[in-house]
């Protein structure tokens, strides 16, 4: 091949937007498994949590380094050496498309972070929180609305659990609750009171809970296989509330002005979110498919998780 340098400001470009592309097209393939694997860390760390704002300050820094680095390259390059594949367009082409897919398979079949949307999860997790969810066994595998695999959950799920699921009245949606009843168990929930086969889910006072804005609610540890965790309830007690849909099993439930009793089909669990005044769930649109599960919530970060 005949020498053709690769322009200096193009290479800056890519070294900014992404570090390991702008290193190949400066002719290093070690600069960008360096990158790679820089990218890769802070990535981790993120997800991680810990310190979401350093961790975006240090990116931005890799960023900018690597801009410099690849313009320092190209404006080094010698008149007679000729560009490898990996400098052409061709070779980072198929870098980024091979880069892509592996990236799509690590979410589909792996590990994805989801945002929380909604308050129904606090204290523990608060709107606004990214929740990084373990997909690995638990059948329902995608990403970016692309549906690759479905298979039967193989993965244990357990009482405690907080699960992604795809919303049942619209599947397109995604919903994080905690799972409070297996197949084949009876749950029942009235006046603030969960039971679990007949057995009373235990919940000890802690210190009110004070959202900014909001008023004060009360607070209380409860714990399900070995998970401790705290739900919220408002101050003041009253009926049942939620507004009941007709959701499919409802049979399988009884509701009365006190609150509701289910017996959870095979192949489905019982979820609920732990703002136990402020949650969509289970008591109103029913039970959550097992082909519904995304997986379960491995890490939580920002807001309530730095």
């Amino acid at each position: 091949m005949t020498p053709n340098p690769p322009n200096k400001w193009l290479a800056a470009l890519l070294g900014f937007v992404a570090p390991p592309l702008g290193l190949l097209y400066a002719g290093s393939a070690r600069g960008a498994v360096a990158y790679l694997a820089l990218t890769l860390v802070s990535v981790g760390l993120f997800w991680a949590g810990m310190g979401g704002v350093y961790v975006a300050l240090a990116g931005l820094l890799l960023s900018v380094v690597a801009a410099v680095h690849a313009w320092r390259l190209v404006v080094r390059w010698p008149a007679a050496q000729s560009r490898r594949w990996f400098s052409r367009w061709y070779g980072l082409l198929g870098v980024a498309v091979a880069t892509g897919l592996a990236l799509f398979g690590l979410r589909a079949f792996v590990v994805e972070p989801y945002s929380m949307a909604d308050a129904s999860m606090l204290p523990g997790i608060a709107p606004g929180s990214v929740l990084v969810v373990d997909k690995w066994g638990y059948g329902h595998y995608g990403s970016f609305g692309i549906e690759v695999a479905q298979r039967p959950v193989s993965a244990p799920v357990r009482h405690g659990d907080v699960i992604v699921f795809a919303y049942p009245p619209e599947p397109l949606i995604r919903y994080a609750k905690r799972v409070v009843g297996l197949p084949g168990d009876t749950v029942a929930y009235r006046r603030g009171q969960l039971r679990i086969n007949g057995l009373a889910v235990k919940h000890t006072a802690a210190a009110d809970f004070v959202a900014p804005g909001d008023e004060a609610m009360q607070q209380f540890e409860e714990q399900l296989s070995g998970e401790r965790y705290r739900v919220l309830y408002a101050r003041d007690e009253r009926p049942f509330f939620q507004v009941i849909e007709d959701f499919p099993l409802r049979d399988n439930c009884r509701i009365d002005p006190e609150g509701i009793e289910c017996q959870v089909p095979d192949g489905h669990y019982y979820v609920m979110g732990d703002n136990r005044d402020n949650s969509s769930d289970s008591r109103a649109w029913g039970f959550v498919p097992a082909r519904h599960v995304v997986g379960r919530v491995w890490r939580v970060t920002g807001p309530a998780g730095e």
